[in-house]
């Protein structure tokens, strides 16, 4: 996976700002339109970010947070997006039903600039999932870290080697109605059949791209997923002799039977 030093705002520390006077007095100006959840206003606006780089000759771009607003209360920050030093936008923000009882939760597309120190070949996207809890705004860790973030990258000859999945509504509307999305959210196992040739990969909580390893996987095999994150899957494998757990790419694995 990408690693960022990135700031996430997690915290709902309050701005004393009226609330009446709505997104327009929250940060330093509007980055996406603000939405309205159940009475509750998502507010996505740029803000100064608190990172320092050394002999910098100018001022970084500007960071994107939301802070959630409800009637006679003061804004509170929600959550501050990926941030790596290079601009950002919000690509995308909808609603969708989630669970079987329907819940409706706010996703939200977020892109920014890949830093040239960078591998990956196209600009960086993540997916966060915002639900409404009383009369605030949180984020959904569970989910958003199903999604995360990823750019695209190429190996040493330039072929495709991992693309992110999830940069349109249309891709996260027809992963969010999936079977591996939710039996990832609500940690339960799932079995697939892989379609292709496709090589593993090591990785703990997390695959590792960089160590991608000899063994690999043929049309037909039969695998355990047990977690999910930016297109990749945690898969147990009964070998001959042992069983094999590691990451491979979702998009080789079928879950139409499970």
């Amino acid at each position: 996976m990408i690693k960022l030093i990135i700031f996430f705002g997690y915290l709902l520390g309050a701005t004393a700002i009226a609330s009446d006077e709505g997104c327009s007095a929250i940060g330093l100006r509007a980055a996406y339109g603000d939405m309205d959840v159940h009475g509750v206003k998502a507010c996505f606006v740029y803000t100064e970010a608190e990172v320092q780089t050394e002999g910098q000759l100018s001022r970084d771009p500007d960071e994107i947070s939301l802070y959630s607003v409800a009637p006679s209360e003061s804004p509170k920050l929600v959550y501050e997006f990926p941030y790596a030093g290079t601009e950002g936008t919000i690509a995308d923000a909808f609603f969708l039903q989630v669970g079987g009882l329907g819940e409706e939760m706010l996703f939200v597309i977020h892109r920014m600039e890949t830093p040239r120190a960078w591998d990956p070949v196209s600009d960086i996207y993540d997916v966060s999932v915002i639900r409404l809890e009383g009369k605030t705004l949180l984020l959904d860790r569970k989910r958003t870290r199903f999604f995360d973030l990823g750019g695209d990258s190429v190996d040493e000859q330039g072929r495709s080697a991992y693309t992110y999945p999830y940069k349109d509504k249309k891709s996260v509307e027809a992963v969010v109605g999936s079977p591996l999305f939710y039996s990832i959210v609500a940690d339960k196992e799932i079995t697939g059949t892989i379609l292709e040739k496709t090589f593993l990969f090591d990785g703990g909580s997390e695959p590792i791209q960089q160590s991608k390893t000899k063994m690999y996987l043929i049309e037909g095999d039969r695998v355990l997923v047990t977690d999910s994150t930016a297109g990749w899957c945690k898969l147990s494998y009964q070998a001959k002799i042992k069983m094999i757990t590691k990451w491979a790419q979702c998009k080789s694995i079928n879950f139409s039977a499970s």
